[in-house]
């Protein structure tokens, strides 16, 4: 079957499902867990009303409580905002409020610290800029700092700290691309620089099956982590867990170390994001529901 029939199929199949199931981004929590052992059992959804989806999970563990700062689409506006799910000790949902709004769509809300403050890094694609905002009052006020990006489509931009620099991985869209399929890196001395030097190698990864973000790079006994998402299926459909072999501002390589499916016979579809705190873990899942 060729790849136009394919995605023909595939627009079909999705149209004629609508009819009868809603296929929503939702919560996963989980505790404790490692991403080599993880399996769906370990999960517990938090599942959204039905005029909207949650997705993007980012996790800050503070007191006695979780707060999960995530992308919330309403459909009637069909644009999402930033939203932060606070949950007690045990992961139960105590209040879900909106802290960043805009005209245009944003995801993704990356959150770091620098200089003992914090700062998020939501995804602002739609509006062709990368933002910057600094928390003024955790965890619902939140003012804008500058752009690092102006006139680019720079989506699940993800930073991290490593050999005295500040590196962000990004995914860009470029005329005629995909959002999907090429992995840029840029270098800078802080994260709140003015001018980022893209690295020699850009694109460092141009596969669907792992170029965009999933959420933080970690470290796991020595090893530099990335999450990934597999979009080869659908958008979302698998996460990647590689490892990063080789990091400098030269070079770049990983190697896949292993992937987390969605259990369809569950009525999962899709899963694209990994981040822990505090002991727990939270990710997303596409589940089919029946309307």
């Amino acid at each position: 079957m060729t790849n136009l029939l394919i995605r023909a199929w595939r627009k079909l199949n999705k149209t004629v499902n609508s009819f009868f199931f809603l296929d929503q981004w939702a919560i996963l929590i989980g505790r404790n867990l490692d991403f080599e052992s993880a399996a769906w059992d370990h999960f517990r959804p938090l599942v959204p009303s039905p005029d909207r989806y949650w997705a993007d999970p980012f996790v800050i563990a503070r007191g006695e409580n979780y707060y999960v700062f995530i992308e919330e689409k309403l459909y009637q506006t069909g644009l999402g905002r930033i939203a932060c799910l606070t949950l007690d000790k045990d992961g139960n949902l105590l209040l879900n409020q909106s802290v960043l709004e805009r005209p245009y769509h944003l995801s993704y809300p990356f959150i770091f610290e620098y200089h003992d403050e914090m700062y998020m890094l939501p995804e602002s694609a739609q509006n062709r800029t990368l933002e910057v905002y600094r928390c003024k009052q955790f965890p619902d006020q939140w003012e804008f700092v500058k752009n690092l990006m102006f006139d680019m489509y720079v989506v699940d931009a993800t930073l991290f700290e490593h050999k005295d620099k500040w590196w962000l991985f990004a995914n860009i869209k470029t005329e005629g691309g995909s959002s999907l399929d090429k992995l840029y890196l840029f270098s800078a001395n802080h994260p709140l620089a003015e001018v980022w030097d893209p690295h020699p190698r850009n694109p460092i990864i141009a596969d669907i099956h792992s170029a965009r973000p999933a959420g933080r790079i970690f470290e796991r006994d020595g090893e530099l982590i990335r999450p990934s998402q597999d979009s080869s299926r659908r958008y979302g459909y698998a996460l990647n867990f590689n490892r990063i072999t080789l990091f400098d501002s030269m070079n770049y390589d990983e190697t896949r170390l292993s992937t987390f499916y969605p259990p369809r016979q569950r009525g999962v579809l899709a899963i694209h994001t990994w981040n822990t705190d505090g002991g727990i873990t939270v990710s997303d899942a596409v589940i089919r529901r029946r309307k």
